[in-house]
C-alpha cells in the first residue's frame, strides 16, 4: 500500500560536518542566556600618548630644578649680579625657540593668529607680559639675598596673593575651603620662615614683590586672555618677545 504523510516531506540527509569548538560556544552562547564570552586578559603596552606624556612631566621635573641652580649660580656664585639680564637672555632664547619651531620647521599651526590682532597685542598681551617680566626678574633678584631652599619656601606662598588679588579686583570670591588653604599656606610659611638661618628682610622683600607681579599676571591673564587658550609652543611664540622687549 501507500503510506501519506500529512506533513512536509523530510530533508535529504546531509553529510556531518565538523564545526569548531569556539563557534558552538558562540552559538550557545547567543541561543542560551547572551552572555557574552570573557576574552583572555593579555598585557596592553602603555599607550603612546601616555608615554609621551610620562616624557614631558619627567623633562619638566628635571629641567626645572636645573634652571633654579643655575641661575642661583650665575648670579651668586660667578657673581654676575645682574637678574633682569638673566631674566631677559632667557626669554630671548625662548623667543627664538618657539620662533624657529612655528615659523621655520613649522611644527605645528598658530591656532590663535586670527584672534592676536596688533591692537589686541598691544592693549592685552602687552600689559600681561610687563607682569611676567617684573615676576621673572623680582624672582631671580631673591637668589642673591636668600638661599634656593628659602626662596623655594617662598614661592610656595604665591598662592595666598593670588586669592588675595582675586578677591581684591572682584574677579572670584574665594569659598570657606580655599579661604582655609590659604591660612594654612600662610602659617607654615611664617613657621619656616622663623626657622630660617640665613634671614634676610631685602630678600624677603623682593620675593613678596615677585609673588604680587605673579599674582597680577595670573589676574590679568584671565581679565584679558580669557578666550584664548594657547597651547605650550605657541604662548611662547607671543609672550616671550613682550617679556625680553621690557627687561632690554
Amino acid at each position: 500500500g501507500v503510506v501519506c504523510h500529512d506533513g512536509p516531506p523530510a530533508p535529504p540527509a546531509r553529510h556531518a560536518m565538523s564545526v569548531p569548538l569556539s563557534a558552538v560556544g558562540e552559538s550557545s552562547s547567543s541561543a542560551g542566556d547572551d552572555k557574552p564570552l570573557i576574552p583572555a586578559t593579555v598585557a596592553s603596552p602603555l599607550p603612546p600618548s601616555r608615554l609621551l606624556t610620562a616624557t614631558y612631566v619627567a623633562v619638566y621635573l628635571m629641567v626645572g630644578p636645573a634652571l633654579i641652580l643655575v641661575n642661583k649660580h650665575l648670579l651668586k656664585d660667578v657673581g654676575f649680579g645682574f637678574p633682569m639680564m638673566v631674566s631677559g637672555i632667557g626669554q630671548a632664547s625662548s623667543a627664538l625657540g618657539s620662533f624657529l619651531a612655528l615659523r621655520v620647521l613649522r611644527l605645528q599651526p598658530l591656532t590663535c593668529a586670527k584672534h592676536v590682532t596688533w591692537p589686541f597685542y598691544l592693549r592685552n598681551m602687552v600689559v600681561v607680559g610687563g607682569a611676567t617680566a617684573a615676576s621673572l626678574c623680582f624672582g631671580n633678584a631673591g637668589y642673591l639675598y636668600l638661599t634656593v631652599s628659602f626662596v623655594q619656601i617662598l614661592k610656595a606662598f604665591t598662592p595666598v596673593f593670588v586669592v588675595v588679588m582675586l578677591y581684591a579686583t572682584r574677579v572670584e570670591t574665594p569659598s570657606p575651603r580655599v579661604a582655609l588653604s590659604v591660612g594654612l599656606i600662610s602659617a607654615a610659611t611664617a613657621i619656616a620662615s622663623a626657622g630660617e638661618a640665613h634671614f634676610n628682610l631685602t630678600g624677603v622683600l623682593i620675593m613678596c614683590a615677585a609673588e604680587t607681579c605673579e599674582a597680577t599676571r595670573l589676574v590679568l591673564t584671565q581679565k584679558l586672555l580669557t578666550n584664548l587658550k594657547f597651547p605650550a609652543m605657541e604662548g611662547l611664540y607671543y609672550m616671550a618677545p613682550i617679556c625680553a622687549g621690557w627687561m632690554f
